[in-house]
């Protein structure tokens, strides 16, 4: 356990240095913590605390590439982790202002969550003009029809 306690700690460091890098840095900073999410290594509490980070990154950052690693990082976690539909909250509250590509991690990731609250956030986008958002949102709502009351 002390390996895993020492790149907890790298990443907590990295966390805090992110923010006095550039965008580019950010961005390849987002892409290695997607391969760290889709290995599957973290537990799952640690796996929150870094898609957390994540959100933040994808709802406020400026810069789009840095926007996309990130949510390309959330969507990446959805496979080995269940994550609560809290922890992806924000995406939901400001999924109006994510451009197309960027929309279909946001649907992807908020199915995954596999809870019911999240179909309010993606039901709007079944009529979007762009192809693939419809799809990606008929695709999410199926995942969460299969799902039945899994959470309420």
């Amino acid at each position: 356990m002390d390996e895993y306690r020492q790149r907890l700690d790298q990443l907590e460091s990295a966390w805090a240095e992110l923010h006095r890098a550039d965008s580019r840095q950010h961005e390849v900073w987002a892409d290695g913590l997607g391969d760290l999410l889709a290995s599957g290594y973290l537990l799952q509490a640690d796996a929150e605390r870094v898609v957390g980070w994540l959100v933040q990154r994808a709802v406020y950052d400026v810069d789009y590439a840095v926007r996309e690693s990130a949510l390309h990082a959330v969507s990446e976690a959805g496979v080995p982790y269940e994550l609560p539909y809290a922890a992806l909250e924000p995406l939901a509250a400001d999924i109006d202002t994510f451009e197309p590509l960027l929309l279909e991690y946001v649907l992807f990731s908020l199915s995954a969550t596999h809870d019911k609250r999240a179909r309010r956030s993606i039901e709007p986008f079944l009529g979007h003009p762009d192809v693939a958002v419809r799809e990606e949102a008929e695709l999410a709502m199926t995942e969460l029809r299969d799902d039945g009351d899994k959470h309420a």
